[in-house]
């Protein structure tokens, strides 16, 4: 039986460790988390690393745009935007700075299901490496039953949907907004709702809130899911999941019960 809702930890739990490393997906494990979202890049030399941003500053301080840079080069990066560290494991910091290449993100966290986020920039090389990577280790069809994936561009959807038959997509930013405001407006099917797409809702649209179970109710109708958006307190994540929402994307701790 699937958990509902099903909480995802947005780039991993980073109360003491920078986002999207192993120390963050760890952590977010270690709180119950069953679903971890990560943002795919790639490098100059065609590998996936996990980072959000295209550059290397607001993370490491380093003028540098991750495409421009081969794996090699990225590895040795060191991440700076913690606050502060936490304890010692064995003579080493308690978290891990590095960036994290897709590879050994899905051989420590294949346990888990994936949101991945494929960024725009390379956003079809990106694909088709995460596609290969997937059928040298035989794991196509684990991938479209596992994973979700968000692209930035439709033709980015169209050729993930060839390589990985049968998975699911989130909305883009501009279908969410649209079907939004079709469903506040009472007019659903002008949303261009899609059956079996995921749509992110954040707290409220122009002052009225959307974490509301008649909201909710008028996506599942067309036979599509919602997200809860990165609800900012406890309460608000509550609320979404007290109106039905089938996932909720969030930075926090999950909210037991």
């Amino acid at each position: 039986m699937l958990e509902k809702p099903l909480w995802i930890s947005h780039r991993g739990y980073k109360e003491n460790a920078v986002e999207n490393t192993r120390a963050a997906f760890r952590a977010a494990v270690d709180l119950g988390f069953s679903c971890l979202e990560t943002d795919l890049r790639l490098t100059r030399d065609k590998r996936i690393v996990l980072i959000h941003d295209p550059g290397l500053d607001r993370m490491a301080g380093v003028r540098k745009r991750v495409g421009d840079m081969t794996a090699a080069e990225l590895a040795g990066i060191r991440l700076t935007s913690l606050h502060r560290k936490v304890g010692r494991d064995e003579g080493r910091d308690a978290f891990d700075n590095r960036l994290l290449f897709f590879e050994d993100f899905a051989a420590e966290f294949s346990g888990c299901r994936w949101v991945l986020d494929i960024k725009a920039e390379a956003g079809a090389e990106t694909i088709r490496a995460l596609s290969r990577w997937a059928e040298a280790e035989g794991r196509v069809e684990a991938i479209a039953k596992s994973a979700k994936i968000l692209t930035w561009h439709p033709e980015h959807e169209v050729l993930a949907a060839e390589r990985f038959p049968g998975i699911a997509f989130y909305a883009r930013r501009r279908e969410c907004w649209r079907a939004g405001f079709a469903v506040l407006s009472g007019q659903p099917r002008f949303g261009a709702i899609q059956p079996g797409k995921i749509y992110a809702l954040t707290p409220s649209l122009l002052g009225i809130p959307l974490f509301r179970p008649s909201i909710v109710r008028r996506f599942h109708e067309r036979r599509a899911r919602v997200v809860a958006f990165l609800p900012p307190t406890d309460d608000l994540a509550r609320r979404a999941a007290a109106a039905g929402f089938d996932e909720i994307l969030t930075n926090r701790k999950k909210i037991a019960g």
